[in-house]
């Protein structure tokens, strides 16, 4: 039997989304993939520990619907916002790329169409490709502002990174709202960098009832491994989200440590303090230099345009072969970037002396 014949049409092209590079080996440093620099607080860590060997806790299915997280969220996390209040406006999902998932299962039909800012997150396109979506891809200006024509577009969805991936700047709460109101169909803001901004849209879901905010515990709270992350959305919304949602799409642990962040936020955020302290050192070292220039960012990353293409590439490897990873993208209008990771101060001085070290023989 030929089981290729067997899978689904749309896999003949399909291009499967690349997660960064993960070494094994000890000594590297890892500045290309968006993780939190620090690990959860020891708080977040025990009360992981004490989920784990209360066994009753493991050998049960969780909440399915996450209920005391969302509770968490909307009386604890967000309390200070000016936001959605009911708890049937929140969704708990397994990260914000099952959010997605779940979004398009609500929302897509084949053929239907799906606009989405370029560049943006990879991830984007490559789901919108599986659910046979028609996708419309609107280049960003020079400045990675959005052009005038998004205001006119016509589609399903659209998806909005902010703070944008790769570059790290957010968009203006003004703009959101004017696309919410000129655009015919659903409109997804991705917060997943939100704790490292100062500039969020939460509060126009009080304004507007086709805006799905997502965040995510991977980022601000060092949960990347535990997939766990939010949506707020109109109540209409979150029903059918729930009711496509797979039973238990977040597990037990991944909920605790969720509970736990939110409770000892005020300690986390001021260990995020330190990336966006280390971000804005970071980004003034590197201004000195001729022939580059740092994009200005509200993210934990920073992204860094080199004058010339080919020494983009040269500064790639020479880090690489020091055992520093950074993120290039091989695509139109971004080969002379490198985006980096803002990481603890001793990596971000690791880099930088290496930095440093390469453009004495390429700048």
């Amino acid at each position: 039997m030929d089981l290729e014949n067997l899978f689904r049409d749309i896999l003949k092209n399909y291009s499967a989304y690349e997660p960064g590079e993960q070494p094994e080996e000890d000594g590297w440093i890892k500045l290309h993939t968006n993780e939190n620099a620090f690990p959860p607080i020891p708080e977040v860590i025990k009360d992981i520990k004490d989920a784990i060997q209360e066994g009753d806790l493991i050998r049960k299915y969780p909440d399915s619907l996450g209920l005391e997280v969302r509770k968490a969220i909307l009386n604890q996390l967000l309390r200070d916002k000016d936001t959605l209040t009911n708890r049937n406006t929140v969704f708990i999902g397994n990260g914000s790329d099952e959010i997605l998932d779940v979004i398009f299962k609500v929302f897509i039909n084949s053929g239907d169409e799906v606009v989405m800012f370029y560049p943006t997150y990879g991830l984007y396109k490559v789901i919108a490709t599986l659910y046979d979506a028609k996708i419309s891809e609107i280049k960003l200006n020079e400045d990675f502002t959005p052009p005038e024509s998004i205001f006119n577009q016509k589609g399903k969805l659209m998806l909005i990174n902010s703070p944008n991936n790769p570059n790290g700047k957010s968009f203006n709460n003004d703009v959101i709202l004017k696309i919410c109101n000129t655009f015919s169909g659903i409109v997804v803001v991705d917060e997943a960098y939100a704790e490292f901004s100062d500039y969020t849209c939460l509060s126009l879901l009080k304004k507007v009832n086709n805006l799905i905010v997502i965040r995510s515990f991977s980022k601000g709270f060092s949960l990347a491994s535990l997939r766990i992350g939010y949506a707020l959305a109109d109540a209409t919304i979150i029903k059918e989200m729930n009711n496509v949602k797979l039973p238990y799409n977040t597990n037990i642990i991944g909920q605790i440590a969720a509970l736990s962040s939110i409770k000892h936020r005020v300690k986390i955020y001021e260990q995020n303090k330190k990336i966006v302290e280390e971000r804005k050192i970071l980004t003034e070292k590197l201004e000195n230099f001729n022939g580059i220039s740092v994009e200005p960012s509200d993210a934990n990353f920073i992204f860094v345009k080199f004058d010339d293409k080919s020494t983009t590439l040269k500064f790639l490897w020479d880090l690489k072969d020091l055992k520093i990873l950074v993120k290039h993208f091989s695509k139109p209008g971004l080969y002379n970037y490198l985006r980096i990771t803002i990481g603890t101060k001793e990596e971000n001085e690791r880099f930088f002396k290496a930095f440093s070290d390469i453009a004495a023989k390429y700048l």
